[in-house]
């Protein structure tokens, strides 16, 4: 393809970066980066490359983006998602003509943190596979955002809120109710809004119905963000200072 490369998820024009011996294209918007194929094997060599990519562009988006193609920028030819083979966890969509990988937010840090663990080559088989078992990363998810993020991580990469080893806990029985309740007085308030608002004198229960609705769907959003949120957390997702 000829001219500026865009983002294939936002359309944005990409940023051209370089990090030592490697050179890669990124979306200041969604944070995405674009490694060429020739440019990957270097990549792959210099983990302190990939971590100064991945600090580059950062993801700036509201909300995740998603896309059903994804056209490849270098030759417009539709990439497919993949998985690397020398980092398993790491997914990425790669061009199947001209090879070129898109990594989205998040996934160069976790190649940088494969690198930087692969075994050495003078290890004997059975040392190099129990090294590579032992240096894979485990995954474990933000209870706040629900991003991915290593296990030995304090804190989440994408919102800043602390790491809890456990899974967040289930909703109480009180919660549940709470939750019962206000689909009931939403429902409800949407069934009499719906019945009234084109009848002759219908306006009062129509704004009746409405509030109803409201307070009913606005209360179960609130009652599902708050048994989700850690203790001593904002009811509504940010950026820690």
């Amino acid at each position: 393809m000829n001219g500026q490369r865009l983002c294939p998820k936002c359309g944005l024009p990409l940023r051209r970066w370089a990090a030592g011996s490697v050179a890669a294209e990124g979306c200041l918007q969604c944070g995405g980066v674009l490694v060429v194929a020739s440019m990957y094997r270097r990549l792959w060599q210099d983990p302190s490359a990939a971590s100064v990519l991945e600090d580059a562009f950062a993801d700036q988006s509201p909300l995740p983006l998603l896309v059903s193609e994804v056209p490849c920028p270098q030759c417009g030819a539709l990439m497919q998602p993949a998985y690397l083979t020398e980092a398993p966890n790491v997914q990425v969509v790669r061009c199947p003509d001209c090879g070129a990988l898109w990594f989205d937010d998040g996934e160069l840090a976790k190649l940088a943190h494969a690198a930087s663990h692969r075994p050495s080559t003078g290890a004997s088989p059975d040392e190099s596979a129990e090294e590579k078992a032992s240096s894979l990363p485990q995954i474990v998810y933000c209870a706040h955002c629900g991003r991915e993020n290593f296990s030995d991580a304090l804190e989440c990469w994408a919102c800043g809120e602390p790491l809890t080893p456990e899974p967040p806990p289930l909703p109480s029985l009180w919660f549940r109710l709470m939750e019962g309740l206000s689909m009931l007085v939403g429902g409800a308030g949407a069934l009499l809004f719906g019945f009234f608002v084109a009848r002759p004198k219908g306006e009062v229960l129509a704004a009746v119905g409405m509030v109803m609705m409201v307070s009913g769907l606005g209360g179960l959003a609130l009652l599902r963000r708050t048994w989700r949120r850690p203790r001593r957390s904002g009811i509504f997702p940010g950026f820690s200072e």
